[in-house]
């Protein structure tokens, strides 16, 4: 090829590129994050720790009552199911059609059919023989109809289906001596062990087989700390949108004079940045001093039930977490 044809070449290639009849391989951005208040519009819960949904039905766990709405335009209204003490979690089974709550305070599982009517379907105070102590969270596995829930300070995970008759129980290994959260992602459980700053993902529940995906730098066993102090103690971990998610109890009281704030929300892409620290801290899109406890995937968005651990009933809400394509 001679100079001219070869100038020929090069500018009739710039010209194509500006007319945009060649275009260059597109690299995908980072998603960008939006984190907004979603409930209550004005206020605070008297206490907030998760957030779940069934069709149009929203109730939100808050302490010793649940909250409920069936239009998301409307207000939340207290729930008339009483007599509930520091109730952590709820999830639907549509197999029965019955909402499940983790009773804590009350040591018991119970069931209802409808947040506006007064009446409780059954109680479970035991689950394969073992008695529920404190039963934090539960969890539906759609794939196979499982419920799951856990006794954080027993180590033990149960198995149970419906009415608890048919039931297993889990062991979790040593060093997690209080676990909090239950997360399934793809038919798989994963269970959250808070006091150790780790995550047990189950194998095959039947036959005890699990693995454990430990964090960066952990420097102490505790049940809340900051980051700096103790080193992750998680709330609860679920996956949303190519991220793996994560809360921490982290607040004044337990801080040790430490910035109560950084790292209790954080996200990650694979259990090895877990380990190794490369996350990326997203807790000054949340309000300071505050807890953000446990996570709810639904529909395109993730949300978080946060409280405030000084002071009950004040900045106690559900914020929701979306995500873009950054230009």
């Amino acid at each position: 090829m001679n100079t001219n044809r070869m100038i020929f070449a090069v500018l009739n290639m710039v010209w194509l590129f500006s007319a945009g009849l060649i275009v260059a391989e597109e690299k995908k951005m980072p998603k960008g994050i939006q984190i907004a208040k979603y409930a209550p519009t004005s206020g605070s819960f008297p206490a907030c720790t998760h957030i779940v949904f069934s069709g149009k039905t929203e109730i939100v766990t808050a302490n010793d009552a649940l909250f409920y709405r069936t239009d998301s335009k409307s207000p939340f209204r207290k729930s008339a199911i009483h007599g509930l003490k520091d109730a952590h979690a709820v999830v639907f089974n549509p197999h029965n059609q019955l909402f499940y709550a983790t009773d804590t305070g009350n040591h018991r599982l119970i069931t209802f059919r409808d947040p506006a009517v007064a009446e409780v379907q059954d109680s479970m105070s035991s689950l394969a023989d073992v008695k529920l102590v404190r039963p934090h969270d539960i969890v539906f596995d759609e794939s196979t109809g499982w419920l799951y829930s856990i006794n954080p300070d027993g180590r033990q995970v149960f198995r149970f289906k419906e009415d608890g008759k048919s039931a297993g129980v889990l062991d979790l290994p040593s060093n997690f001596r209080y676990s909090r959260a239950l997360t399934i992602v793809d038919g798989r459980l994963y269970v959250i062990g808070s006091s150790a700053g780790a995550v047990v993902e189950v194998v095959d529940f039947g036959k005890q087989e699990y693995k454990v995906h430990n964090s960066f730098e952990k420097k102490k066993d505790a049940p809340a700390g900051s980051w700096k102090s103790t080193g992750l103690v998680l709330n609860d971990v679920d996956f949303f949108d190519g991220y793996w998610y994560a809360t921490s109890y982290f607040c004044p009281s337990y801080a040790a004079g430490n910035d109560c704030d950084e790292n209790k929300f954080i996200r990650f892409k694979t259990w090895q940045d877990l380990k190794n620290g490369t996350w990326e801290d997203l807790s000054h899109r949340l309000p300071p001093r505050i807890v953000p406890y446990y996570l709810t995937p639904h529909d395109d968005a993730l949300f978080i039930a946060v409280f405030n651990h000084e002071e009950r009933g004040v900045s106690a809400g559900v914020y929701q977490l979306t995500t873009s394509e950054s230009e």
